[in-house]
């Protein structure tokens, strides 16, 4: 399991199950299905308190805590049963070095034992059907 973000344009050519963690979607074409994992995303009371990334960060993990380690893996896992047990790569909007809720969500999983780690290129194949990349 991997995180991204939406604006990732290598996604529309990995083998892999995009899922949106975000409090909504892009409104720019993404160039990939996508599935929606919403409860993932922060809830009002953690995104009032996105200016303190401390606070905001307590606030998450305590959503975290609430969903329960189980039910949000039973959750991604029935993502990856529906799209044939794809690897998935949960997506918000910010760039890889900003903080950001799916970072807290990845350290919070790790804590727990799960493998996440930020999707890297060469981390997935490519679809057998995605165009070979031009080199000129």
């Amino acid at each position: 399991m991997f995180t991204s973000r939406w604006a990732n344009k290598e996604l529309a050519e990995l083998r892999c199950q995009p899922v949106g963690i975000s409090r909504g979607t892009p409104r720019f074409r993404t160039g990939f299905r996508y599935k929606l994992a919403r409860e993932l995303a922060p809830d009002d009371e953690t995104w009032a308190l996105a200016v303190d990334k401390g606070a905001f960060r307590a606030s998450y993990i305590r959503q975290l805590e609430g969903l329960g380690l189980e039910a949000i893996l039973e959750r991604l896992a029935g993502i990856s049963q529906e799209t044939g047990r794809l690897p998935l790569v949960l997506l918000c909007y910010e760039s890889a070095g900003e903080f950001c809720h799916r970072h807290v969500l990845s350290a919070w999983l790790r804590g727990k034992g799960v493998e996440i780690g930020e999707l890297e290129p060469g981390d997935l194949p490519q679809r057998p059907e995605a165009p070979q990349r031009r080199l000129f």
